[in-house]
């Protein structure tokens, strides 16, 4: 489920074996992300476009995997 508020942030939950939701900062183009087995990483410059589509995929994880988690600088924050 997606949900946009008024500060330009998007939230997703995910129906996934490996991820639990994504946080995404439109302006600052920040993406978090938060794994069922524990563990939150921010990831810096990801586009919207690329957000949106993880949205649309029918693996999250795969999706993740290919296009987000080794082709963005991350740091983990929890």
């Amino acid at each position: 489920m997606k949900k946009v508020n008024k500060d330009n942030i998007i939230k997703e939950s995910y129906n996934s074996t490996n991820l639990k939701s994504s946080t995404y900062d439109v302006e600052n183009k920040e993406l978090i992300v938060e794994f069922k087995k524990g563990g939150k990483y921010s990831y810096s410059n990801v586009p919207l476009q690329t957000v949106i589509s993880l949205g649309k995929s029918s693996s999250k994880g795969k999706y993740f995997s290919k296009n987000i988690a080794k082709n963005y600088r991350y740091k983990k924050i929890s």
